[in-house]
């Protein structure tokens, strides 16, 4: 064999070696493209198209966002879309899908009696965890959780929602109708933006709650201070035109909650939230807001514990705010566990944090909706103060405000019948999450251990006609239920059930001094609050505000309807569900 001919061995034999390599890396990336593909599980609706591509419905997903704001309506439209009370969607990379049930019984039988087979979701650790880490809201329900939902519970008992909460709420609300006394002379029957205003308020709210009264922090004083000192704005001269208004500047310590808490928005409707909310942390405004936020909690803890120090015996303590109450429960527990009180922790810092988000946005944002619904049905409106002053007649026949304990200790039927629409309609908390802790059974279906499944509280069955289920593919632990249950939920009819319509929760009775109708909490599906041991802590307060919030607005103004324009439905979807547009066209009612 010729040199020549030994070359062109070698050289074919190289070819060959870089085809066989050149193949198997073909290969190779084409099987871990193959397993990288969603994997649906076996019987469960989806949308075909998704599991052809790496990222699932990650793309539909995010353009519907990017268009619209709303996650959640997304989700429940995929449930109708295909004609299913359960479904799967692809909406993480290279992980598990997320199941979505749209089905409120189901629902009510998982938070209430299946909780050996599910728990919290890690979500909400995912997508905002790191602002509230040690908070009892993202841990497992385990012994510390127990642990740290004791320190809170003396906040829901009657004597502090009704001595402490409420009066601060009832003073903080006073200070809400100044304000706008100021801005409706300022703008003179025309609209203007109220969101700011209402978010504010109620964080104004939840601080004194939080710290006492006390404490001197507060936005609406800067806002009063500012407008009594204008006499005039720039009025368009189309009277149904929005009137821009200044806003005088916000504590810091106010704004760095804000902060804080609107940093979940972004994250939540990335297809990567922890990594998108890593990136939002390395930002100076994060940054600053979580270091203005950490000295706040950490003077207002210092000021607590010194009080606790003057005060010589327990019993002759007075608890007049939430870090009060919570550093006596510490040091009940701490004696109970045998160990010294640890009024310094991570654990207790978090929980204060979470009181300061939780408590002010999920009020705030369904009294932001709350005045959206009244504005657009004024027979509502109006029905609502006729029935508040003649409860109320006393105040009425004085030409004075209903006092704080007035308002609270009043049993108003259409006032909560009102409320608890409000409440529906808002969806402000869409969705309950959970993780299934073991291999197990959901309308029929198998479910994986890990998987998440979304409880959807905006969908079919509750703002929906309700999807046909067989009862034999419900739980065995619905059917022992069922069979026991003297209080039954109802079912709301699907002729109306996406209307505005506060009767649904009025039922007749026979007495005559409640107009032959009182207000019925379970005359239908609800689940902004959940259900269960894990549902909203808070629940209690929100309600407590929203009473004395929607009494005195009603009391005071007549909110009329806004332009089009400026009375849109849409909405945001971030830590809750809240509306794009809120604005407010006042005329002040006399006392």
């Amino acid at each position: 064999m010729t040199v020549s001919d030994s070359n062109n061995v070698v050289l074919g034999l190289r070819l060959s070696d870089t085809l066989i390599v050149l193949s198997g890396t073909m290969l190779s990336l084409y099987l871990l493209y193959l397993w990288l593909l969603p994997k649906p599980i076996p019987g469960i609706p989806y949308n075909k198209e998704a599991t052809s591509k790496l990222f699932g419905d990650i793309e539909s997903m995010v353009k519907y966002t990017s268009e619209t704001q709303e996650l959640y309506q997304w989700i429940i439209e995929q449930n109708i879309k295909l004609k299913s009370p359960i479904i799967q969607l692809f909406a993480r990379p290279f992980r598990k899908p997320w199941v979505i049930v749209t089905d409120f019984q189901e629902t009510r039988d998982v938070m209430l009696r299946r909780s050996k087979e599910f728990d919290r979701s890690p979500f909400w650790g995912e997508v905002s965890g790191s602002i509230i880490p040690d908070c009892h809201v993202h841990m497992p329900t385990n012994a510390r959780f127990k642990r740290q939902r004791r320190w809170l519970q003396g906040l829901m008992t009657p004597a502090f929602l009704h001595d402490v909460a409420a009066s601060h709420i009832y003073d903080i609300c006073l200070d809400l109708i100044e304000l706008w006394d100021q801005k409706s002379r300022l703008t003179q029957g025309r609209p203007f933006a109220a969101a700011d205003d209402v978010t504010y308020i109620a964080l104004d709210a939840i601080w004194r709650i939080v710290f006492g009264a006390e404490s001197s922090v507060s936005t609406t004083k800067n806002q009063l201070e500012l407008y009594s000192s204008i006499q005039t704005v720039h009025l368009p001269e189309d009277p149904n035109a929005e009137v821009i208004l200044p806003r005088a500047p916000c504590p810091p310590q106010i704004q760095s909650i804000i902060t804080l808490e609107e940093s979940g928005e972004t994250s939540l409707k990335s297809p990567f939230p922890k990594i998108a909310h890593w990136f939002i942390r390395q930002t100076s405004g994060y940054r600053n807001a979580y270091n203005i936020k950490e000295k706040a909690i950490s003077d207002e803890l210092s000021k607590a514990l010194r009080r606790r120090e003057v005060v010589k015996s327990e019993k002759d303590r007075k608890v007049n705010s939430a870090i009060d109450d919570l550093l006596y429960r510490e040091s009940l527990l701490a004696e109970k566990e045998g160990r010294a009180p640890q009024p310094l922790s991570r654990g207790i810092h978090d929980e204060i944090l979470g009181l300061l988000i939780a408590a002010h946005d999920t009020a705030a944002t369904a009294i932001i909706w709350g005045f959206k619904f009244l504005a657009d049905h004024p027979d509502v409106q109006n029905k609502l103060r006729s029935d508040v002053r003649a409860a109320h007649a006393t105040a009425t026949n004085q030409k004075r405000l209903p006092t704080c304990q007035e308002i609270v200790y009043t049993t108003v039927h259409y006032r909560d019948a009102v409320i608890e629409e409000i409440i529906r309609c808002s969806h402000t908390e869409s969705a309950l999450i959970r993780t299934a802790l073991v291999d197990l059974q959901l309308l029929g279906h198998h479910i994986p251990k890990g998987t998440d499944v979304f409880f959807m509280g905006n969908g079919p069955s509750v703002s929906y006609p309700a999807f046909d289920i067989e009862d034999s593919l419900r739980s065995q632990t619905y059917h022992a239920a069922a069979a026991k249950e003297n209080e039954k939920i109802g079912r709301w009819d699907p002729e109306d059930m996406g209307l505005f319509q506060p009767e649904r929760w009025l039922v007749t009775t026979t007495q005559e001094e409640d107009g032959g109708k009182i207000f019925n909490s379970t005359a239908g599906p609800l689940l902004t609050f959940g259900l269960g041991e894990r549902g909203c802590y808070g629940r209690k307060m929100a309600y407590v505000e929203m009473k004395l919030f929607i009494t005195l607005i009603v009391w005071n103004f007549e909110l009329q309807k806004c332009p089009d324009a400026m009375s849109s439905y849409a909405a945001v979807d971030k830590l809750v569900h809240a509306p794009q547009y809120c604005f407010v066209k006042l005329r002040k009612l006399p006392a």
